[in-house]
This record gives C-alpha cells, structure tokens and sequence, in this order.
C-alpha cells in the first residue's frame, strides 16, 4: 500500500523535492508547510544559572535538557513592599525646634560642624546666625546646614547625622524625645550634685569612686558620676602621657604636695599611669570587645588617610574637684574635641555602650585623688604654677579596662594600642 513501509508499518511523508531542485528535505511536514529551524548558538547563561523563564522556545542551548522539557516558571515577587526605614528629621528641623520651642534653652546647646580646614569642630548654638545664608555679613557666623554633624544638649548628643541618631524628635524610633532627655540630665544633675566652689571646675571632672560602689584606682578617668540605674564603664579610651616634660612637672608638683603633707604621698597618682580619657564604654563580653578594637582601627586607617595634625594637649595651672581630687585642665580645642565625637560615634555604630561625659571641656589630668570619705582632704599647693606644665601630642590610643591590673610597664590593662599616625 502507498505511503506505508513495508517492515515497520509507521506511517511517513513522502520528502518533499527542493524548489532548487536539491535533494529532497526530510525535516517537511508536508507539502507547502515550512518550518525553520531554531537557532542555538552559545549556552544560555540563565540556564546554567537556573533561572531561565523561557524554556524549550530559549533560543540560546540549554546543555544536557531533554528537547521540549518546559523550563519551570519562576517565582513570583512578593508584591509586598519592603520595610524602609523611617525618615529622620533634618537638622533644620532641629534648629527651628530649638529657635521657637520655649521649653528648650538655646544657650544649653553645642553644635558640631564639618568644618573645611580643622575637620569637626563644636560651637555653642547661640554663636551662629541661623538666618538666610545669603543675607548674612562676612564676620557672621553661619553655615550651611548640610555640613552639621550633631547636636547635644549639656554635653549628651541628642542627633547626630551619621548614626541616625535623634533624640529631639524621636523620628527614627528611638523612643525618646529631647523633653525626656531635659528630665534625664536634670535627674543626672541632682545625683551628681554641686561642687565646694571650685572656680568653674565641671563636674564631669568627678571620679567614678564617687559612687557609692567604689572602683578600682583607674575608674577616675574624666567620669562624672552616675545614678545607680545608669550604665556603669568597663573600659575607657585613653591618651597616655609620655611627655617627659609633662611628667617632670607633674612629679615636682606631687613632691611639693608630699612635702606640705606627708599624709598625701600615697594618694599621688603613679607617673606611669598618667593618661586623659576621652571615652567611656560599657562592653559586655568577647565579642563587643572587638568590635570595639574594630571601632578603632577603622578609626586609624581614616586619620592616617586624612593625614590630619596631630591634636597637642597642652596643660596650665591646677585645680581640685570637692577637695578629693587635684588635676590639671587640658585647653579645650575643636581637634580634640572633634576626635572624641568621632570615637563615640564610632563605638555607637558599632552598637556598644557609650557612657556619656557631662562636657567635653572636662578632660583632664589626675595628679592626686583621695578615696570617697577618706582623710585628709586635698588643696592647690602654696606655690601653685600659673605656667604651662607641658604639652602632650595626641599620637596614639588606649582602649584600657576598668578594673584590670597593670602592664608590666605600671600602665593599665591594655586591650589594644593603635598609634593614629
């Protein structure tokens, strides 16, 4: 029978002849019906990835897939949107809040500003103009808001640009508004309580021993005291001095202490222990630890990228704190101050515990300090020096532990020591 073959009995279509007279093509479906042939040239990226959505019509070869096989469909996108985080109000909403709102005092504000030749420097907000850029005088002092790193109130930081940080609205979910913050510091104000007249000493310049459990000897640094329920410091970054001028004066100053009383020897700080704290942290275990010394590196790698100058500590005159504790004042300068706010920020970032200062103009240098209740009390010696005791260059950190002992060297427990230049 025509058109059937003669063993198989399939049934199959006569070829169809060439219309240019070639051989007759097999892959015809018949006559008059033509079909090209796919075109696959390279492999399909998709495919071998997993994710093609085309399947057996791709038109690029799908290696080791069954002609025909349909390729799954991919998955759906989810149509729900995705979490955003919320937007944070700017600082010219800070600066109008503190402008019209009466309930907050504009002369207890300090705001920090990227300044384009000193870095981050801080000025009090009453010293700006916060008028049109464009109508101010040149010996006005103005900026544009865009160059604001943060504000803080007494000394705490209530926004801060970088970490998201706003505690005057509440706007990026913090929970707390700079209303509760005023009632936080009035609270912390009242524990803290007054000094005997010290001359404007601040009372950051309090020793942790002030509170009432006492810490071992390296809790002084620059703390101020804190309520009970407060976060309490396990560590603190430090400037270690080493100038040998810095330390002669010093010693000299401890000697002639020691010899108006002979009661106030052992309670002169050691010389290898000098240092200024710029930082207080509160570090739960391993793993804060090092995010801390990770803070810190990054830190190092940004200041020898800038290649900034070196902040120099200069110190001049004495003073003492409630009579317990007898220190030296560093000038307060926009470089070292910029540098403090750049490490609790850093540490912030990192999600550690900050244990904030009262001021920034509080650091210090403890000659000598008496224990809570202890005896006798402390005054400036008959010939307290007016000049400049000396000066420290800022060239390296301590990230020290409250608690920990000594070095071998008679300096504190030291977790890391990053040289910044």
């Amino acid at each position: 029978m025509e058109g059937r073959g003669p063993s198989t009995g399939e049934d199959f279509a006569a070829p169809r002849a060439d219309p240019a007279g070639g051989a007759p093509d097999p892959g015809s479906n018949g006559p008059g019906v033509t079909e090209p042939a796919p075109t696959l040239s390279s492999p399909c990226r998709f495919f071998l990835a997993g994710s093609c959505r085309f399947g057996a019509r791709c038109r690029n070869l799908h290696p080791g897939a069954l002609p025909g096989t349909p390729q799954p469909p991919p998955e759906p996108r989810s149509k729900e949107p995705r979490s955003k985080k919320p937007p944070m109000k700017t600082a010219g909403d800070v600066i109008s809040r503190i402008l019209w709102d009466r309930q907050l005092p504009p002369g207890d504000f300090t705001v920090g500003h990227l300044d384009r030749f000193s870095g981050v420097r801080e000025d009090a907000f009453t010293a700006f103009c916060w008028e049109d850029l464009a109508s101010v005088g040149p010996e006005v002092l103005a900026i544009p808001q865009h160059r604001i790193q943060y504000f803080k109130y007494r000394g705490r930081v209530v926004w801060d640009k970088a970490s998201r940080l706003d505690d005057v609205f509440g706007s990026t979910g913090g929970g707390r508004t700079i209303l509760e913050v005023m009632e936080e510091e009035a609270g912390r104000q009242q524990a803290v309580g007054r000094g005997d007249g010290g001359a404007g000493v601040p009372e950051a310049a309090v020793a942790l021993e002030s509170e009432e459990k006492e810490e071992d000897d390296e809790a002084e640094p620059g703390a101020q005291s804190h309520p009970p329920a407060g976060p309490r410091p396990t560590h603190f970054v430090a400037v270690r001095i080493t100038s040998p001028e810095l330390r002669g004066s010093v010693a000299r100053l401890q000697e002639a202490l020691s010899q108006a009383d002979p009661a106030l020897a052992e309670f002169c700080a050691p010389l290898a222990t000098l240092h200024l704290t710029l930082c207080l942290l509160r570090l739960h275990g391993a793993g804060e630890m090092q995010s801390a010394v990770t803070a810190l590196r990054e830190l190092q790698a940004e200041h020898r990228r800038l290649l900034p100058p070196a902040p120099l500590l200069r110190f001049r005159g004495l003073a003492t704190f409630q009579r317990r504790v007898l220190y030296a004042a560093a000038a307060p300068g926009p470089e070292l101050v910029g540098l403090a706010h750049a490490l609790e920020r850093g540490f912030a970032c990192k999600g550690l515990t900050v244990v904030p200062l009262l001021a920034h103009d509080c650091f210090h240098l403890t000659v000598a300090k008496i224990p809570v209740g202890g005896e006798p009390r402390l005054s400036l010696p008959p010939e307290s020096p007016r000049e400049e005791l000396g000066t420290q260059a800022v060239e390296s950190l301590c990230l020290c532990q409250v608690g920990g002992g000594r070095r071998t060297d008679g300096f504190y427990s030291t977790l890391v020591e990053l040289d910044l230049y």
